[in-house]
């Protein structure tokens, strides 16, 4: 093998920080070809660390995936994270693309460990399929499917339309790589209902297709309440609440600024707590349950019971909060006395 060429290059991981790769590219001395082009050699070490093409590390990406999808932290949250945490300088748009990365390389693992996830779910004695389809306004509809007793996450695709024909391809692709239900839990959607079907039928199974309890539950409920739930939106529209809802929420995140991710850690830490001890917690806490409890309390066509809920836990935490200030208040004033 002879010298071909020396590559360089900067790179940055958060194991190493921000160096400059050097790597030597070999070449056969006799010439020799596979598929059309000379062999060549180069040194797995860079590969090991960064993909190809790019300039930032795994270790990297992986981060940024973590933080993006399993912490919801924003953009430029993770931006500064880096930055004050490891010295690493990436802009909002590399931020963006390290996402999507992660998100291909995490569906590559997903799929090469189908063979041991296939036989964990076997060791359960089977396990239910779980399927759920959500159209969002203007993109699309997200199916997923899943694994009820794992609590795993088999597949997730974006659908152009809530069809039956649409939704059996993706279980049956499941159901080809994690093996056969041995049952079904489905919404009372009229495709996702079809679909099911046709996967115990194509695939001769006799298990149980298990309407979801929350889904008719629901739908009874909106049976019940929608003469109220109009009235309610009505009302709403009337008023112009939503667009001041909107306002007041934006003005707490402006007064919370940089303090906004210690701000949501202590309200997901008051929250379980909300339920028993109603009182708004203080300092940045307080403004980010403030922030959230005075959030849209969803879109029109949410149910009424979310429109109802969150002014109710609103009403109630305010409430206590006032009686404890005229409480300490009186205190006080007492005590000059």
């Amino acid at each position: 093998m002879h010298v071909q060429k020396t590559l360089q290059r900067r790179a940055v991981t958060l194991a190493h920080g921000l160096f400059r790769v050097r790597e030597v590219v070999y070449v056969c001395g006799r010439r020799c070809k596979r598929q059309g082009s000379l062999v060549t050699r180069r040194d797995p070490a860079p590969t090991e660390l960064i993909p190809p093409k790019s300039t930032v590390g795994y270790d990297i990406m992986a981060y940024v995936g973590i933080e993006r999808f399993v912490g919801h932290r924003q953009r430029e949250e993770i931006r500064t994270a880096l930055e004050k945490d490891h010295g690493i300088h990436l802009s909002c748009g590399e931020i963006s693309e390290l996402g999507k990365r992660f998100v291909i390389y995490l569906e590559a693992l997903h799929r090469d460990a189908a063979p041991a996830l296939r036989a964990a779910l076997a060791a359960d004695g089977g396990w239910p399929l779980h399927i759920d389809a959500t159209c969002e306004d203007g993109r699309g509809t997200l199916l997923v499917a899943f694994a009820g007793w794992r609590r795993w996450v088999l597949g997730a695709w974006k659908i152009p339309t809530e069809r039956g024909d649409a939704i059996l391809p993706k279980l049956e692709k499941v159901a080809a790589q994690f093996g056969p239900p041995c049952a079904i839990m489905r919404d009372l959607g009229r495709a996702v209902t079809e679909a099911a079907s046709g996967l115990a039928n194509n695939l001769d199974l006799s298990i149980p297709i298990l309407a979801c309890h929350l889904h008719f539950l629901r739908d009874v409920g909106t049976d019940l309440l929608c003469g109220a739930h109009d009235k309610l939106r009505n009302l709403f529209r009337r008023m112009n609440l939503r667009k001041h809802l909107r306002g007041f929420a934006r003005e707490q995140g402006r007064l919370l600024g940089t303090t906004i991710g210690q701000a949501r850690d202590e309200f997901r830490i008051w929250q379980p707590e909300s339920l028993t001890n109603p009182r708004l917690p203080e300092g940045f806490a307080g403004l980010a349950a403030v922030r959230s409890l005075a959030g849209v309390p969803g879109p029109e066509g949410t149910p009424a019971g979310r429109w109802i809920t969150r002014p109710m836990v609103t009403a109630r935490a305010f409430h206590l909060t006032c009686r404890i200030w005229i409480s300490t208040s009186a205190a006080y004033m007492l005590h000059g006395r």
